[in-house]
C-alpha cells in the first residue's frame, strides 16, 4: 500500500490541529488545492488536509501547471483558519516555505533554502512549490488553502525541467513520504503560530537565514517591466526590496512578478 493512502504519516504528527481535520486522501484528484476549497467553503475544519498519490490538473504560482505524477511526490493542500486579519493572511505563504525548508533539513540533513517568496530549492534547482489560495466560507468565515508539490522520486517533473527541478531521490535516499508530511504539518503549525501572534517578524529571522535570494543579484520579470538588482530585505508585509542599478529601492511584490538569479534560477 502507498505511504500516503494508508494512515501511516498519522501517528508520527505532533500537531494540535494541522493534520487532524476532516482529511481527504484519494489516489487520484484534479487538485489538491481545488479539492479542499470546496470543502472549506462547506465547513471543513481547521488543519484540514488533503493528500493524492497523483492531481491531473495541478497548479503552480502566476497560473502555471505542475507535473503531479503518480507516486513520485507531495501532493498536499492543508486548510487554515488562521486567527488573524485577512490582509495578513497572505504571510501564510512564507510560513509554508519555511516549514517545508526545516522538514527537509531535519529528516534529509539536505542543505535546502528559499528562494522568495516560497520556492524550495537545493543545489540551484526548485525542489518545492508552494499555492496560497484564500476564500470564504458559507458562513462568511476566512479560510486559507496551503497548496504544496515536493519531488521525492525521480520523475516528479517533465525532464524537460531538469535544469530546474530537482527530486530528493537525486541527491538522497528519501524518508517515507509519510515521514515527510508529518514534519511539514508540524513545522507549519509551528510557524502559523508566530505569524499569528507577531505576524512576519514571528519568523523572519529564520526565514532570511535559509534565505537564498538576500544579499543576491537578481532579475525582477513584470509583465510590463523588467530590472536588475540586490535583493536587499523583506519587509513587514513580505514584499521584497531590491536595490536598482540606479540605487532606488524598488517593493517587489509576489503576486505580479518572477524574481530569478542572475545566471539560473535561483
Amino acid at each position: 500500500m502507498h505511504d500516503l493512502l494508508s494512515a501511516a504519516w498519522q501517528p508520527l504528527l505532533t500537531t494540535r490541529a494541522v493534520g487532524r481535520g476532516d482529511n481527504c486522501v484519494e489516489h487520484t484528484l484534479t487538485s489538491t488545492n481545488t479539492v479542499l476549497k470546496e470543502l472549506a467553503r462547506n465547513g471543513a475544519r481547521h488543519g484540514s488536509v488533503c493528500l493524492c498519490e497523483c492531481q491531473t490538473g495541478g497548479r503552480g504560482r502566476l497560473g502555471r501547471a505542475w507535473s503531479s505524477p503518480e507516486g513520485r511526490g507531495i501532493w498536499c493542500s492543508v486548510l487554515l483558519r488562521p486567527e488573524m486579519p485577512a490582509e495578513r493572511a497572505p504571510l501564510i505563504t512564507f510560513c509554508a516555505a519555511l516549514a517545508v525548508t526545516r522538514a527537509v533539513r531535519r529528516l534529509c540533513g539536505l542543505e535546502v533554502r528559499i528562494k522568495w517568496p516560497n520556492d524550495v530549492v537545493l543545489d540551484g534547482r526548485k525542489l518545492c512549490g508552494v499555492l496560497l489560495e484564500m476564500g470564504f466560507d458559507v458562513h462568511g468565515g476566512m479560510f486559507v488553502i496551503v497548496g504544496t508539490g515536493l519531488n521525492v522520486r525521480r520523475g516528479a517533473y517533465p525532464p524537460e525541467l531538469s535544469d530546474r527541478a530537482i527530486a530528493l531521490e537525486e541527491v538522497c535516499a528519501p524518508p517515507e513520504r509519510g515521514e515527510l508530511i508529518a514534519a511539514y504539518l508540524s513545522e507549519l503549525e509551528l510557524a502559523l503560530t508566530e505569524v499569528e501572534k507577531s505576524g512576519l517578524p514571528g519568523i523572519a529571522e529564520a526565514y532570511r537565514e535559509l534565505s537564498c535570494t538576500l544579499g543576491s543579484e537578481v532579475q525582477v520579470i513584470g509583465t510590463e517591466e523588467r530590472f536588475t538588482g540586490v535583493a536587499e530585505e523583506i519587509d513587514q508585509s513580505g514584499a521584497l526590496l531590491v536595490r536598482d542599478a540606479d540605487g532606488e529601492l524598488r517593493r517587489v511584490l509576489a503576486g505580479d512578478v518572477s524574481v530569478r538569479g542572475m545566471m539560473g534560477y535561483v
